[in-house]
């Protein structure tokens, strides 16, 4: 009698789950992907990094590559010199906002020494976006920071955080005069993760317990700069960059797989929630971190599929698809139905959405226009269904870096040739171009 009550309470719960957390794959076949609408004041646009395009540089990832062996991300892009035909690029494809970061490394190289050039340069950069009738919206921590701050400890200590916010404050007085939209900081889970859980990011070390320890100051660190920026000019919209992954159970059926997928999408997702909903992450009051929020940057790329186990390295990650999804470059399935899945999550900030990263890696670009049509397709349909999404800035503008698989990974709309640094426009280019061409003129 107790096994068939237990069976029972068992099959009611896999239910339960299953209804509760639904995994929606669909026909793509059966869908017009071509029926798309959005509204005339979106803006549509691309997306970039510091570290990964400008080239030149010394940093906390600089360092790192040299240490550990790594592919060296040297001349990159060299953005640096080539900003100009680069934005006209952008100009090129029809675009009217453009997601950026500023290298801290390059106004202030040494603690306390601050170069006026490289600021009065971005300056330029804001000045030609502006001319082209392009939005910059700035992203001032996307991963990298100058050497001297991660040998300080960066993130990993909270009597740093004044020196992030002291930065950050220097480069709002000098541009927010033109530019009204910023991220504080991209990926904070990305970063916390892999830079000290993984081990695959700056400083490569693999401590759970630092980990979460890098999660909170960040937190804390954002929220001071939110705060700080907000009482010093009350028209700057101020967000972070939030990579969504989902999870989803391995084995549908399970309770195990379900409650691990839960779990991390409560560490991964979850936790960040709470601490800008209700002010306290992982049991640590965050001062100043509820409502720190104009809008939510949501960063979607894919879904992780996990179980029981739990990679602690990432030579254990495996990137599991169901049998019917398409493998990326990267490894990971390409699951555009996810990103409806994560507006619906982002829309739980109460804030508007921009989408700061959409992308693949595709250097044969015989998936990337399939991918591009699909997840625009879901835009439309969910900006339709009431979602408030104002933007889309697809990753990225053009080849470039990507941190720990170096110059592997092509996720660019434009081929970069780092021979001759020469740039093409790949079919996948030409595709989103036409389609925001047909949207303005509509």
């Amino acid at each position: 009698m107790l096994l068939l009550v237990g069976s029972l309470l068992l099959f009611t719960f896999v239910v339960y789950l299953r209804r509760t957390h639904p995994e929606p794959h669909m026909d793509w076949g059966d869908l017009d992907l071509t029926s798309i609408v959005i509204p005339d004041e979106f803006h549509w646009g691309v997306a970039t990094a510091a570290h990964q395009i400008e080239g030149g540089l010394r940093n906390n990832w600089t360092v790192f590559e040299s240490s550990n062996e790594m592919e060296q991300s040297g001349q990159a892009c060299d953005h640096w010199n080539l900003w100009k035909q680069d934005f006209q690029l952008i100009s090129d494809l029809g675009l009217s906002t453009y997601r950026f970061s500023i290298e801290w490394s390059r106004l202030e190289p040494e603690q306390g020494v601050w170069e006026e050039g490289p600021l009065q340069e971005y300056s330029r950069m804001v000045d030609d976006l502006l001319s082209k009738g392009i939005r910059p919206m700035i992203t001032l921590h996307h991963f990298s920071h100058p050497a001297w701050w991660e040998e300080k400890g960066g993130f990993s200590k909270a009597e740093n955080i004044p020196e992030f916010v002291n930065y950050c404050e220097k480069v709002h007085n000098a541009l927010s005069d033109r530019v009204s939209i910023w991220c504080t900081i991209n990926e904070p889970v990305v970063f916390s993760s892999m830079g000290y859980a993984l081990g695959q990011f700056p400083p490569g070390k693999r401590s759970i317990r630092l980990c979460i320890s890098v999660m909170k100051n960040m937190m804390r660190a954002h929220a001071r700069v939110y705060n700080l920026l907000k009482s010093k000019n009350p028209n700057s919209s101020i967000g972070m960059a939030k990579n969504v992954t989902l999870f989803d159970p391995t084995n549908r059926w399970s309770p195990i797989d379900w409650a691990a997928s839960r779990l991390l999408d409560w560490i991964w997702n979850g936790a960040w929630k709470r601490a800008i909903l209700k002010g306290r992450m992982f049991g640590s009051r965050i001062e100043g971190a509820r409502s720190s929020l104009d809008f939510i940057g949501l960063n979607y790329y894919t879904h992780f599929i996990t179980g029981l186990f739990v990679p602690t390295a990432t030579k254990d990650l495996d990137f599991q698809r169901r049998e019917h999804e398409i493998e990326t470059d990267f490894g990971y399935p390409m699951y555009a139905e996810g990103f409806r899945r994560a507006i619906e999550y982002a829309s739980g900030f109460g804030v508007p959405i921009e989408v700061t990263e959409n992308g693949v890696a595709d250097a044969s670009d015989s998936l990337r226009p399939e991918h591009l049509m699909r997840h625009i397709w879901i835009l439309s349909e969910a900006i339709k269904d009431g979602y408030d999404v104002k933007s889309f800035h697809y990753w990225s503008l053009m080849d470039n870096f990507e941190w720990a698989e170096g110059y592997s990974m092509r996720f660019g709309l434009y081929e970069v040739n780092y021979g001759n640094q020469t740039r093409s426009l790949r079919q996948s280019g030409e595709i989103y171009r036409d389609l925001i061409e047909s949207q303005v003129k509509r």
